[in-house]
């Protein structure tokens, strides 16, 4: 099964780092620092990121499960991490393989 048609689970627990390595090397170009899943998409103008951010507040509030983003004018860093878990789960994994879907 594909992260990306899973769904987030309320009670996830905090994953190991051994763990969350190997769930980030199915993403694309994920990066697991400090206890977070990040990645910086670019875009070629404001209009392009900010349809982005909205397709992450919709992927976000589907699943419950909601990101830290830094907009700026043609990027968007996504961060993912379970604060009630102390770190990452399963489900920022999921969310993440959503938004290489889109």
């Amino acid at each position: 099964m594909s992260l990306a048609t899973e769904t987030c689970q309320a009670d996830a627990g905090k994953l190991d780092e051994i763990a969350a390595e190997m769930l980030a090397s199915e993403l694309n170009e994920w990066l697991v620092l400090g206890g977070k899943l990040e990645k910086t998409f670019r875009f070629k103008d404001f209009y392009h990121t900010i349809a982005f951010v909205n397709a992450v507040a919709y992927i976000a509030n589907r699943q419950d499960h909601h990101p830290d983003l830094e907009v700026t004018y043609s990027r968007c860093k996504v961060v993912w991490s379970t604060h009630s878990a102390g770190g990452l789960s399963r489900n920022d994994f999921i969310c993440a393989a959503r938004l290489d879907a889109l």
